[in-house]
């Protein structure tokens, strides 16, 4: 898979997030308290300005209530 694929699915994958905490009604805000990160530090992860690790991945599908899987398919 080439880095142009990679960054797509990547992007997609932030995009599955967005919707996601907005479905629920969670502020960027309220997310950033839940991970313990400043709300600029989250918005950075969320825009893709931070890599999106797989730590990072999970900790958010926790707080979200939600399988790391859904973001995935």
């Amino acid at each position: 898979m080439g880095k142009e694929k990679i960054e797509k699915e990547t992007t997609k994958v932030l995009q599955r997030i967005v919707k996601k905490r907005k479905e629920l009604g969670i502020s960027q805000m309220d997310l950033a308290v839940k991970l313990n990160l400043t709300n600029n530090g989250y918005f950075k992860v969320e825009t893709g300005k931070t890599k999106l690790s797989v730590f990072r991945l999970l900790e958010i599908a926790k707080a979200l209530g939600v399988s790391a899987c859904c973001f995935l398919k």
